[in-house]
C-alpha cells in the first residue's frame, strides 16, 4: 500500500511537473521548483518557532502540550514535504503551514488513533488515563486549541 501511495505521488508529481512547464516554460518551472524549495526552510523555521513559543507558554501555564507536539509534527512533515522538489509536495507542505489546516490534520489523526487505541484494551474495554478510572476511548476529542488531556465535565467514570 505505501508503494501505491509512492508510486502514485511521484506521477501525480511529474504530471503537475509537465502541466506548469508546458504553461511557463521548462527554465521558468524549474526556477519556480528550486526557489519555493530554497524557501521553504525560512517558511518552516518562523512556523516551527511560533509552535515551539506556544508549547513554552503550556508549559510554563503548567499545563500538558499535547496539541503543540502534534502541531510541530505536523510542521515538520510539512518541512519535509516542501525541502523536497515537486509542485504537488510543496503545494500540500505549504498547506500545512497553515494554522486552520493543522488543526484540521491533527483532529483527524487524533480521532484516527483513538479508534486504534480502543482495539487494544487495557482493564476493563478502555484506557486507564490514571486520574478517575477508565475512559472510552471511541468517545475522546483531541483538543486541539488548549492541549487539555481533561475529561469533558458531563462524562463521569464507567466504575
Amino acid at each position: 500500500m505505501v508503494l501505491l501511495g509512492a508510486v502514485v505521488f511521484v506521477a501525480s508529481e511529474i504530471g503537475a511537473f509537465v502541466a506548469v512547464a508546458s504553461q511557463i516554460g521548462i527554465l521558468w518551472a524549474l526556477l519556480l521548483l528550486f526557489g519555493v524549495s530554497a524557501l521553504g526552510p525560512v517558511i518552516v523555521r518562523r512556523v516551527g518557532l511560533g509552535v515551539i513559543a506556544h508549547t513554552r507558554q503550556r508549559l510554563a501555564a503548567g499545563g500538558v502540550p499535547t496539541a503543540e507536539i502534534m502541531d510541530g509534527f505536523v510542521v515538520l512533515l510539512g518541512g519535509a514535504l516542501i525541502a523536497v522538489p515537486g509542485f504537488v509536495g510543496d503545494a500540500i507542505g505549504l498547506s500545512l503551514m497553515l494554522a486552520p489546516v493543522r488543526r484540521l490534520v491533527v483532529r483527524l489523526v487524533g480521532h484516527r488513533l483513538a479508534g486504534q487505541v480502543h482495539r487494544f484494551p487495557y482493564g476493563r474495554s478502555g484506557v486507564v488515563d490514571g486520574r478517575s478510572g477508565v475512559v472510552d476511548a471511541r468517545s475522546w476529542e483531541p483538543d486541539v486549541h488548549g492541549g487539555s488531556l481533561e475529561r469533558p465535565s458531563d462524562q463521569t467514570p464507567s466504575d
